[in-house]
């Protein structure tokens, strides 16, 4: 038996058909949805869209939980990149709404107006944003991450709580976890498969999601699976 899956998207996605997605059931039980970058852009009217469908299930908070992601931008405070993540989630939901997830941050290289990241630029930003989500809201936000992580030598979560890493293939090693600063006890997401064509999963994992296609894709892998999800969510 395989492991509870979700989707992320962002606006340049195709466009997925949730009610198709959330009446596919099991293993399907989360989606994640970009809601801003940096202090440029917000997707909140988007984000909200994609939601909707979710709010009309009897399955939300119970085995379907909804989330969305910041996209770090690394030459801009973090502080204030908190505060205008938390706006636009706020403006679809409360913070306490049925099966809503922490705030994910995405610490990648695209995009970046710094050519080579330092380990002090992304822990300095990462950290500073982690703990104003967190004076915010109450709550821990998941770092999401993968190769620029490892590059900079990270070592810990970055003041967030749990951790998503982003390596497609059939296998995630131990190495890899550690190096991507986190641990299996920590570790939320496993994001085994992405947009491209030639990356695989494990095996018996789906590659394409229903009334989605081909976008991201994470199995979970927190300790506890779905209940541990039903607490992040409390």
């Amino acid at each position: 038996m395989i492991q509870p899956v979700g989707v992320d998207v962002y606006p340049g996605d195709h466009p997925c058909n949730w009610p198709a997605y959330i009446a596919a059931g099991p293993p399907w039980h989360f989606a994640i949805f970009k809601v801003t970058q940096g202090l440029d852009y917000r997707y909140d009217a988007w984000a909200a869209r994609q939601r909707a469908p979710f709010s009309l299930s009897p399955r939300i908070g119970a085995d379907l939980f909804v989330g969305y992601y910041h996209y770090l931008t690394l030459h801009q405070s973090g502080m204030m990149q908190a505060d205008f993540a938390v706006r636009a989630v706020r403006g679809i939901q409360p913070d306490a709404a049925p099966g809503q997830l922490p705030l994910m941050v995405d610490v990648e290289r695209g995009g970046q107006r710094i050519a080579n990241p330092s380990h002090a630029q992304v822990e300095d930003v990462t950290r500073t944003f982690a703990g104003r989500y967190t004076e915010l809201t109450g709550r821990t936000a998941t770092l999401y991450g993968g190769e620029l992580l490892r590059s900079v030598g990270v070592t810990d979560r970055l003041g967030c709580g749990r951790s998503a890493i982003a390596l497609y293939g059939s296998r995630l090693p131990h190495d890899v976890i550690a190096r991507t600063g986190t641990n299996l006890e920590h570790l939320m997401l496993w994001q085994y498969r992405g947009t491209e064509p030639q990356t695989a999963g494990p095996a018996g994992y789906p590659l394409e999601a229903p009334g989605c296609g081909r976008v991201d894709i994470s199995a979970l892998v927190l300790p506890g699976g779905l209940e541990a999800l039903r607490e992040l969510c409390s």
